[in-house]
């Protein structure tokens, strides 16, 4: 008897523990918690500093990508850049190729009144990373 009970005890753990660890859903999507945006941000970071300093000057969002496929720096991005839905990313270059701007954000839809997980994070050539919401979320 007690082994049952035992184990419908660590089961009952195991829904909870599950129930917890999973983040919201928004009409269907599951939002990526802010500290991966963030990571996915400093990864990105890293890609440019070092295609600058090989090339010259910073790479928009095709060339980064593709720079990060040929595994010349370590790609620890918590999320899949290539695909990172639900959020878009944009990654946008002065035409002299000495500034660049990074954003992941959440696609706007008028539908949608929860904030959760709905975070956008942007940073530039300075490196730091900013996490912003949209007016009227939390």
């Amino acid at each position: 008897m007690t082994k049952v009970t035992l184990a419908l005890f660590c089961g009952l753990l195991g829904i909870l523990a599950t129930g917890v660890a999973s983040p919201p859903q928004v009409n269907g999507q599951i939002g990526i918690p802010t500290d991966n945006l963030v990571g996915a941000l400093r990864t990105l970071n890293t890609a440019e500093v070092v295609y600058q300093r090989e090339t010259g000057r910073f790479a928009h969002r095709e060339e980064i990508l593709a720079f990060l496929r040929k595994g010349i720096i370590e790609n620890h991005s918590p999320i899949d850049l290539e695909n990172p839905k639900p959020y878009e990313l944009a990654i946008t270059t002065s035409p002299d190729g000495m500034h660049y701007q990074v954003t992941l954000k959440w696609p706007y839809d008028p539908s949608v009144k929860n904030c959760a997980y709905r975070a956008a994070v942007f940073t530039d050539e300075a490196g730091v990373i900013f996490i912003a919401s949209a007016l009227g979320c939390e």
